[in-house]
């Protein structure tokens, strides 16, 4: 049971990983329609930029998860690298406690945000009317699994300072 709970976790967090990827593109085409729109006279697309930057800030909650389990985020280790044994072992632990912390304190005070646009009907007026409550929505759900994937690492064997990275100085 467990196994698939851990399939099913790793599968979701690829999905929104492959789901930011599809973003990205999105975003891609949409400023390149929008050059070329401009380009032949026809002006622009009113909600090119709106959108644009709810891709991105979507981009970044969806890959989030992602990076962290596969330790492909840049991170500063030097002071963790100095130490060995019972001692990192603590600074490790420290270290994933903050980030389990401060992941859970986005988690609620999005929720809460979410909860107060929804009640007051408010709106993200730029080019185009969203609902306000749209721009957090991804909040809980990035956050969520950043507070799993940091538990994950102070309650298994798994670290994210074990190994250098291949792609460390690229």
């Amino acid at each position: 049971m467990l196994a698939l709970i851990g399939r099913l976790y790793i599968g979701l967090i690829n999905a929104l990983a492959v789901l930011a990827a599809i973003l990205i593109a999105i975003s891609i085409g949409l400023v390149i329609a929008n050059v070329a729109s401009r380009a032949l006279g026809y002006g622009s697309f009113q909600a090119t930029i709106a959108v644009t930057e709810y891709i991105l800030l979507y981009f970044t909650l969806f890959s989030a998860p992602y990076l962290l389990n596969t330790r492909g985020h840049v991170m500063v280790d030097m002071a963790v690298k100095q130490l060995t044994g019972t001692p990192r072992k603590i600074l490790e632990s420290f270290i994933y406690l903050i980030g389990i912390a401060v992941s859970l304190i986005f988690l609620v005070v999005s929720i809460d945000i979410m909860r107060s646009a929804i009640a007051r009907g408010h709106f993200d007026e730029r080019s185009i009317d969203l609902p306000y409550w749209l721009l957090y929505a991804g909040f809980p759900v990035a956050f969520g699994l950043l507070a799993i994937e940091f538990a994950r690492y102070l309650l298994t064997s798994r670290s994210l300072y074990d190994q250098t990275d291949y792609n460390e100085g690229l």
